[in-house]
C-alpha cells in the first residue's frame, strides 16, 4: 500500500486496540488522515476504531476508547494497524492470532504500532520481514522473534507488512503514506497543519543522540559512551575504552568526573543496570541469564549492584511490574 496509488477511495483502514494502548500514539496515526480529507475536501482515507472483543479499550492514560465493531465482525479491509503498549505477551491468543491471519489472508496490508508488532510476530506475521519497535522492547523483540528482522527505524515498510516504534513514529508514518499516494505537496501541507515542522525519514533515529541525552559535548566522551553502549553483555575494561577513543585512563575518569560527576566504572555499570531492568521487565529469562546478558560474570554481585541502584532486589522488581501492569 505504501508507495501505491489507492486502487479505490477512500482506502479503509481498521484500527485495532489493545487494551493499554498509546492514546497519543493512536491520535498521531489518525490525525494525519483527517487532514489529508479535509484539505482536500473529500474521503480519501475512513478509517474505523475496532477492539477485540468490540467493547471499548482503554488507553495506558486510563481513558477509554470506543470501539465501532469486533474484530471478528471485519470482513474485509485495506489496511490494519495492531496497536498495543504495555506487556503485549499478556495478549497473546490463538483466536486474536487467528483473526488477524485470516485478514491477511483476505488481502490487507498488516502494520503493528508500538509493541503491536510484538503481538505480529508472535502470530507469524512478520516472520522473513523486516519491523521495528520501540526502542525499550527492540532487544526482547530481537530474542523472541528471530525470524523477524528487527531494525532500530522510526518506521519500516517492507512489501504488505509495515510498522512503528510508538509516540510520534506514527505521524511520521503516515505522512509517508500521503505522500507516496497524493505527493508532497499534500504531505507538506498535512504537516504544517498539524505544527510539525520536522518531518523524519524512517531511518531517522528513535532516541535522542548521546550528546543531547546525556548532555555532553566532548567527542572523546561521546565516543566512549557509544561504545560502552554497543558492549554491555561483554563489557570492556576501563584501560581498553580509554586506548579505544585515544586517551590516557586518567584523562578518561577526569572527563566523565567533570561532565557526569561521576567515573567510568560507576557510568558503565548503570548502563548495564538500565539494560538488565529491561530484560527482567520484557522476558522470561532467569535473573541469571539476565546477569550474564548484562556483563556480570556473578549473580550476587548482580544482585548487590541492583538493589543499591533500585533499592529493590531483581526478583522482586520484576514481580512489582508485573503486578502493576494494566491487563
Amino acid at each position: 500500500m505504501f508507495g501505491d496509488s489507492p486502487e479505490r477511495t477512500p482506502l479503509r483502514i481498521s484500527f485495532l486496540l489493545i487494551p493499554g494502548f498509546s492514546m497519543i500514539g493512536v491520535s498521531a496515526l489518525i490525525d494525519p488522515l483527517r487532514w489529508a480529507n479535509h484539505l482536500q475536501e473529500k474521503s480519501l482515507y475512513q478509517w474505523q476504531v475496532i477492539s477485540p472483543d468490540g467493547k471499548a479499550v482503554a488507553a495506558s492514560n486510563g481513558l477509554e476508547m470506543a470501539a465501532a465493531a469486533a474484530l471478528t465482525e471485519v470482513e474485509q479491509t485495506d489496511i490494519l494497524i495492531v496497536c498495543a503498549g504495555f506487556n503485549p505477551q499478556q495478549h497473546e491468543s490463538p483466536s486474536l492470532f487467528a483473526e488477524l491471519r485470516r485478514l491477511g489472508l483476505c488481502g490487507a496490508d498488516i502494520g503493528g504500532q508500538d509493541t503491536g508488532c510484538h503481538l505480529l510476530a508472535a502470530a507469524g506475521l512478520l516472520d522473513g520481514y523486516r519491523a521495528t519497535i520501540h526502542w525499550e522492547n527492540l532487544g526482547s523483540f530481537s530474542e523472541a522473534f528471530p525470524r523477524v528482522k528487527a531494525v532500530k527505524e522510526i518506521f519500516e515498510v517492507d512489501r504488505d507488512r509495515f510498522s512503528c516504534s510508538g509516540g510520534l513514529g506514527g505521524l511520521d508514518m503516515m505522512l509517508h503514506l500521503i505522500q507516496s499516494q497524493y505527493g508532497s505537496d499534500l504531505a507538506q501541507t498535512v504537516s504544517e497543519q498539524l505544527i510539525y515542522s520536522q518531518r523524519r525519514q524512517g531511518d531517522h533515529p528513535q532516541r535522542l543522540s548521546v550528546a543531547m541525552r546525556f548532555g555532553v559535548n566532548n567527542p572523546k566522551l561521546v565516543a566512549a559512551i557509544k561504545i560502552m553502549q554497543r558492549s554491555l553483555e561483554d563489557p570492556m575494561r576501563i584501560r581498553a575504552l580509554a586506548q579505544e577513543v585515544h586517551v590516557s585512563e586518567r584523562e578518561l575518569e577526569r572527563l566523565f568526573r567533570k561532565f557526569l560527576a561521576t567515573t567510568p566504572a560507576s557510568f558503565y555499570r548503570n548502563l548495564r543496570l538500565d539494560q538488565a531492568r529491561l530484560l527482567l521487565r520484557q522476558t522470561a529469562r532467569s535473573v541469571t541469564s539476565v546477569a550474564v546478558a548484562s556483563g556480570f560474570t556473578s549473580v550476587s554481585h548482580f544482585s548487590r549492584c541492583y538493589q543499591r541502584r533500585f533499592g529493590i532486589a531483581p526478583s522482586r522488581d520484576r514481580a512489582n511490574h508485573q503486578m502493576a501492569e494494566p491487563t
